[in-house]
């Protein structure tokens, strides 16, 4: 039978749907305590430069994690990883409560990366390995769009929550620890386990070069965005308010568009779409700069630029399904999470210094040209399923 005429079937969901329901729950919480963080330790009188070393120890934990997560995920099995890491991240973020001395805090929150990544890289191994291939670019667009939106959410139910007390810290522990719940109903699945590795996560940065670099480019372009587009909105000379609203209608593109580009996805060849998506990404930019005086025009070219940003994450995740078998899913997996990661902490920092040399024009320059990197990669390969 033609695996292009079968329905995602009841078995792929039960498979599927808890893990992509704990992602988002998972991303909620980490909505929650980033924001949270930030604002109580500014409330302490931290230095902007210490305050914003706590966000990145996070960052450097999954990067030194990354290259052992393969191993660990063979002995324990993907659920279990997730489990242990979504119950391991309740207890880090509620310890966060316990003591407020900062190194206790940087410790902290580099344990939080550690059980983070558990979670992050077993799941999407774990979606990868269990989509069937003719729906594979919905189910990633779906699970993209979920953790996106609970990533969303969080900062507007802290509004409601508060940041005094330990309130916000208990209610983001439990919220991360009710991630758990859905995987119970996950059925097993030969225990769970993806097979050993057979590249180490290093070696796929030259392995999957198409995923690492889309994976790279993520996270460096939302990083930026969401850390960065306000300032240039203030430099440029508009409003508070409009400035905020740049960053908020980027970010609803992202996750809006995921499922649509999922569905083009598993229609159209993958050169096609990541062609697309970089072309896209880099012509918009200069757009956005002469539009910036019309909101009407500028919100809609912003919604279409969050949405191709948010596609490279969607197309990194979809190319490492398509391209490895069970043996290499996990080192493929932890090598993208650790190249978003990585773009995550580069992004901010070359988007601020072309910004402060250059002036707000200098931040769209970075957007503008880090897409770029994308293009080479996808134009020397003749077939699609060589697209490495």
């Amino acid at each position: 039978m033609n695996d292009k005429r079968l329905p995602l079937t009841n078995v792929y969901s039960r498979r599927l749907l808890p893990v992509i329901i704990s992602s988002g729950a998972v991303g909620l919480s980490i909505g929650l305590i980033v924001p949270l963080t930030s604002v109580v330790l500014e409330q302490r009188g931290i230095s902007v430069i210490a305050n914003g070393l706590n966000a990145t120890v996070y960052s450097l934990a999954v990067l030194l994690i990354g290259p052992f997560l393969p191993a660990c995920i063979h002995r324990l099995g993907s659920l279990r990883t997730m489990v242990a890491g979504t119950l391991l991240s309740g207890v880090f973020v509620f310890c966060l409560w316990l003591n407020d001395a900062l190194w206790f805090w940087y410790l902290m929150r580099f344990f939080l990366g550690i059980a983070g990544g558990m979670h992050w890289v077993s799941s999407e191994a774990w979606i990868n390995a269990m989509a069937p291939g003719h729906s594979r670019g919905r189910i990633v667009g779906a699970y993209a769009t979920v953790w996106t939106m609970g990533l969303a959410t969080g900062p507007v139910l802290l509004r409601f929550i508060g940041v005094e007390g330990a309130r916000p810290f208990v209610i983001a522990a439990l919220v991360m620890a009710g991630a758990t719940l859905p995987l119970l109903l996950v059925p097993k699945v030969e225990n769970g386990h993806l097979p050993a590795v057979r590249h180490g996560v290093l070696q796929m940065i030259w392995v999957a070069p198409v995923a690492t670099t889309a994976g790279f480019i993520s996270g460096f372009l939302e990083t930026e965005v969401l850390s960065l587009l306000p300032i240039y909105g203030l430099r440029s000379e508009i409003e508070t308010a409009y400035a905020l609203t740049l960053v908020s209608v980027f970010s609803v593109g992202s996750f809006a568009c995921q499922p649509f580009i999922g569905w083009i996805a598993d229609r159209a060849p993958f050169k096609t779409v990541g062609l697309a998506v970089s072309i896209v990404s880099v012509v918009i930019v200069p757009l956005v700069h002469v539009s910036l005086d019309l909101v009407l025009l500028s919100s809609v070219l912003l919604f279409i630029w969050g949405g191709a940003v948010g596609a490279f994450y969607t197309l990194g995740m979809l190319n490492i399904g398509q391209v490895f078998k069970a043996t290499d899913l996990t080192a493929a997996s932890s090598m993208f999470v650790m190249a978003y990661t990585f773009g995550m902490v580069v992004g901010p920092i070359s988007g601020s210094s072309s910004m402060q040399v250059f002036g707000p024009v200098g931040l769209l320059a970075v957007m503008g040209t880090a897409p770029l990197l994308f293009l080479p990669l996808l134009l020397r390969r003749s077939g699609d399923e060589a697209v490495k």
